[in-house]
């Protein structure tokens, strides 16, 4: 029967609510996303999903692998990671070592130099022996556009949780538009989303799906003879309006315009990243704001500034490894080096022997 009352296994369910919360909390690091009696909170929440979006360039997928680090180091996850934007497995893998370290995984420079900021070989030992349980990733085949399909993903997921014996704690897919199933319009927009709302209530999992926004507007800074974009809103992610009626929780991640102050504007420092809220669903999972990060070019991880009394701090996730560090830190000579940021990390490709075939599915 469709219409049910509230006796029997509905009410011990209600009591379990009532006991424990409509929530099953997922906290991440940083203090300043969990101050909810001060306005600001934002945590994530198993049998929910998380819309994350925003301008090419502007650090989707940055902010995202900081999610997945942080659920991993402070809640042991099992994180299920199908990405197209980062190159071949073993790439990323490798990155996901240096975001461990806070230290790059390769020892060569793309101009086959030493690359002094290099991870030692028992650093890299620790990293991927830290990973092997954790982070498990989609294993692309662009030759079969059936592989890539919503369906076989989740199709995959499942042999994965058979033959590896457990269940994952959160599926990611960044982007969405590559999933070769997923169009740009209302009614695909619509369907996906509903499945994967679905897929995460029906296994447990905090789901992550990450998306460009559309064009927006631009203005002109009659000041500087710059064109700016708007800020995109809710419904001006890729594919619609349906975007933000599907969404549970949805956020933009946006890197403002530096700015010092002096035009009486928030100071933004260079390296800052916001992130807004769009949509709360359910409630209590996050409060409306803009919360802001910064981008630590040597770790490739994020931080947050807050006030301690009359202290400035600026520390990273309670979970990372490397959390007594300071951020952007000058204590090394930079002048010493003369790669950027970019190459310190390039990721040299690793020698992979062809006739291992010990990993022939995709997770």
């Amino acid at each position: 029967m469709s219409f049910i009352d509230l006796q029997g296994r509905i009410q011990r369910k209600m009591r379990e609510i009532r006991e424990k919360g409509e929530l099953s909390p997922i906290n991440f690091g940083f203090k300043t996303w969990n101050q909810y009696n001060e306005g600001k909170f934002l945590i994530g929440s198993r049998k929910c999903t998380l819309l994350l979006g925003g301008e090419p360039n502007h650090g989707k997928s940055q902010v995202t692998n900081e999610i997945v680090m942080q659920m991993i180091e402070k809640h042991k996850f099992k994180i299920a990671l199908f990405t197209t934007e980062s190159g071949d497995v073993e790439k990323v893998f490798s990155q996901f070592c240096g975001y461990y370290q806070g230290k790059p995984y390769t020892k060569i420079k793309p101009d086959g130099s030493v690359n002094n900021f290099a991870m030692t070989d028992d650093e890299a030992s620790e990293a991927e022996y830290f990973l092997l349980n954790h982070l498990y990733i989609f294993k692309q085949d662009r030759k079969d556009s059936k592989y890539q399909t919503l369906d076989n993903i989740y199709k995959e997921l499942s042999k994965a949780e058979e033959i590896y014996g457990f269940k994952f704690d959160s599926l990611v897919i960044d982007p969405i538009y590559d999933v070769d199933d997923f169009e740009p319009k209302a009614s695909e927009v619509l369907r996906v989303l509903n499945r994967i709302n679905l897929e995460a209530e029906e296994n447990n999992r905090f789901d992550i799906i990450v998306n460009h926004v559309a064009e927006t507007q631009k203005t002109l800074d009659h000041k500087t003879g710059k064109r700016r974009k708007l800020l995109a809103l809710a419904d001006e992610f890729y594919g619609g309006k349906n975007n933000n009626r599907k969404a549970m929780l949805q956020i933009l991640v946006h890197r403002p315009e530096p700015n010092d102050g002096e035009d009486g504007n928030p100071v933004v420092l260079e390296n800052q990243t916001n992130i807004h809220i769009l949509k709360v669903k359910p409630e209590g999972i996050a409060k409306w704001g803009i919360y802001d990060i910064y981008y630590d070019w040597k770790s490739r991880r994020y931080y947050e500034i807050y006030q301690d009394g009359q202290n400035t701090i600026s520390a990273f996730a309670n979970c990372v490894k490397f959390f007594d560090r300071k951020p952007n830190s000058n204590d090394l000579d930079m002048s010493k080096f003369r790669f950027t940021p970019e190459q310190a990390f390039d990721v040299e490709p690793l020698k992979i022997d062809i006739h291992d075939d010990e990993d022939d599915f995709p997770f």
